[in-house]
């Protein structure tokens, strides 16, 4: 009896000297039944928290209102674009965009794919930055440039273009690009959909230019040039022929020695005429003063063909320089010709070649200033926000219906009561 008088002042659950375990022992060995959760007892924990539930959905749902309506209305402009090149590249893209579809991967087939390059100029910093400056985006971006301390404000319009405003996406299977700005105001939303197509048509045409385009531009000066250099040579040929009498000088040559030799011929046989009437007649013979006179008129003729070539060509003693002139004038024209056919053939093969390898973009469908907001989804917003305040509000009844239950449990109280401050509410021990 003291033993157990002594175990109540210590704190202590006397135990019973029996063979049995205790009613103590019993319960503790025994599963606590009330640790196990059923819905009914999380129904009691929501309908006791029926106020609080309501209460902080409520406040979530005005709140999302109140957010929803504070947003301004943001429109979308889009204008979509089809890439066209000439190169094999092309088709071979639209086979590797069939097999990525399936899972198969081509090497080397996005290096040539002509929308991948076009994307890649399109998501590029530099087009952006030329896109800001040309518009004057940089107030429409930023409230207060002027306060920026860190870099400049066409970096930081840069930045907030690229992540808020402007957007490119591709189509895979029909490689059509879609180009997208997103602002406050319709008209510059549609502006700036359309000036990044005007930008991007010129990017294209430079790096044309900048590649096969100079070697182009070379040629066709090149061509020019030696165009001006066969129009001289022929021009001096022309002039030679003109002054030199000459239009072939081959035939014109031939026919010359044949009408000087038949000349030289008669002359001859009028000598020999002219001497056997000599003998026979005296010197006033009509014949033989006839012959006489056709001897001096043909002598006038050979010493005028000798003089002058007849009037069809050079001279007899001019013939050879003339035609050596005139060979050296032809090889010239020749020589000038065949350069410059040369010249026009290349320039020829390099146009189909760029043609082969530039690359077009043909606007499918031009931005227009929408006439709906595209942001913000007043209704979603609302929608998201009263659930998500529903929801907290219900994990919060949860966890005040656990504290209280912690609060309320003695050996959790009589751990924190173990816990006093030191120095407040200590007893002596006697």
């Amino acid at each position: 009896m003291e033993d157990n008088n002594v175990s109540r002042a210590r704190g202590q659950t006397p135990v019973s000297s029996g063979a049995g375990p205790g009613p103590v022992a019993q319960s503790a060995q025994a599963p606590d039944d009330g640790e196990e959760i059923s819905l009914v007892d999380l129904a009691a924990t929501l309908w006791r928290r029926r106020r609080l539930i309501v209460g902080v959905t409520l406040v979530a749902a005005v709140f999302s209102v109140a957010y929803a309506l504070l947003q301004p209305n943001r429109y979308t402009a889009t204008s979509s674009l089809l890439p066209i090149s000439g190169s094999a590249s092309s088709s071979l893209a639209q086979y590797a965009g069939l097999a990525a579809m399936a899972g198969i991967s081509l090497p080397g087939a996005s290096a040539g794919d002509p929308t991948v390059k076009i994307g890649a100029i399109l998501k590029s910093r530099g087009l952006a930055e030329k896109l800001i400056e040309e518009l004057d985006l940089i107030p429409a971006l930023i409230e207060k440039p002027e306060k920026i301390k860190k870099g400049t404000p066409l970096g930081e319009a840069t930045k907030v273009f690229q992540e808020d405003v402007f957007s490119v996406s591709t189509d895979a299977k029909t490689s059509l690009i879609k180009v997208s700005a997103k602002t406050k105001d319709p008209g510059l939303s549609r502006d700036i959909a359309n000036k990044a197509i005007d930008l991007l048509q010129a990017n294209l045409e430079a790096r044309t230019l900048s590649s096969s385009g100079k070697s182009i531009s070379l040629l066709e000066t090149q061509v020019v040039e030696q165009e001006a250099k066969v129009r001289a040579a022929q021009a001096r040929l022309t002039e030679f022929q003109r002054k030199n009498k000459l239009v072939s000088p081959q035939a014109q040559s031939s026919g010359g020695i044949q009408l000087y030799q038949g000349l030289i011929q008669q002359r001859i046989a009028l000598e020999i005429e002219i001497s056997r009437l000599e003998s026979a007649l005296s010197s006033d013979n009509p014949k033989l003063v006839s012959a006489k006179t056709q001897l001096a008129a043909i002598n006038g003729q050979i010493a005028d063909y000798e003089r002058t070539g007849g009037g069809v060509g050079p001279s007899i003693s001019a013939a050879p320089a003339t035609m050596m002139e005139y060979a050296n004038l032809t090889a010239e024209l020749e020589m000038l010709t065949k350069l410059y056919g040369s010249l026009v053939g290349s320039l020829e093969s390099m146009k189909l070649q760029e043609a082969s390898e530039k690359l077009f973009i043909e606007v499918i469908d031009p931005a227009i200033a929408p006439e709906r907001k595209s942001e913000p989804s007043r209704a979603m917003i609302c929608v998201v926000g009263t659930l998500a305040g529903g929801f907290l509000s219900v994990l919060l009844a949860f966890v005040l219906d656990a504290l209280k239950k912690l609060v309320a449990d003695p050996e959790v109280r009589a751990k924190f009561g173990s816990a006093r401050p030191f120095g407040k509410n200590r007893t002596k021990k006697v």
